[in-house]
Formats: structure tokens, C-alpha cells, sequence
């Protein structure tokens, strides 16, 4: 057990009781909502062509940089790096869109 896991047990608990919590953990929420948006911007642009698809895949390539963003301020927020969620770089966004789309034509 890490001697700082005491630290922010306690921390966390003293926010829990004022109705808040660690901005990291908050930032954590922010990112899985944004991961749910992907996700969901994935499933309605592979029903899209043509022109649609297009600015569809422009809107996830924005959404996926404000994501990559968040996680970049989370590793930075995080007190140990096991806690650490990865990256979500352009290239692999735009990967992950084009297969999407390709596998629904």
C-alpha cells in the first residue's frame, strides 16, 4: 500500500462530505462522458454518406482532440500513473473513425 493512499482516502472523504470530490476524479467523469459522446457520434456517422459523413467525421475528429485534451490534463492531475487512461492522438481517432464507417457502408 502506497503511504500516500491514507492521504487521499482522507481527502476524499472530507470532500465526499462537503459535496465534492478531487478534481481529478471529477476530470475522470468528464472523460467518460466524452468517451460516451464518441462513441455515440461512431454509431450515427456510420449510417451517414457522402457529404454527411464528411462533416461527421469532422465533428468526431474535434471531439476526439477536446477528449485527448482532457486526458492529457488528467495524467497530469492523477496522484500515481497506474491511474493513467491513455491518449487519444489524431491519427488513431481518425483510424477508429474510417473502420467504424467502413464496416457499416
Amino acid at each position: 500500500m502506497e503511504p500516500w493512499n491514507d492521504e487521499w482516502a482522507l481527502a476524499h472523504h472530507v470532500l465526499r462530505q462537503a459535496g465534492e470530490t478531487l478534481p481529478w476524479i471529477a476530470l475522470g467523469r468528464d472523460i467518460e462522458a466524452a468517451q460516451s459522446k464518441l462513441v455515440t457520434l461512431l454509431h450515427d456517422a456510420s449510417l451517414l454518406t457522402g457529404p454527411e459523413r464528411e462533416r461527421a467525421r469532422d465533428r468526431y475528429l474535434r471531439e476526439a482532440a477536446a477528449l485527448d485534451k482532457l486526458l492529457e490534463e488528467y495524467a497530469f492531475l492523477i496522484p500515481s500513473r497506474q491511474l493513467e487512461r491513455g491518449r487519444l492522438p489524431q491519427h488513431i481517432a481518425a483510424a477508429r473513425f474510417d473502420a467504424a464507417s467502413a464496416r457499416h457502408p
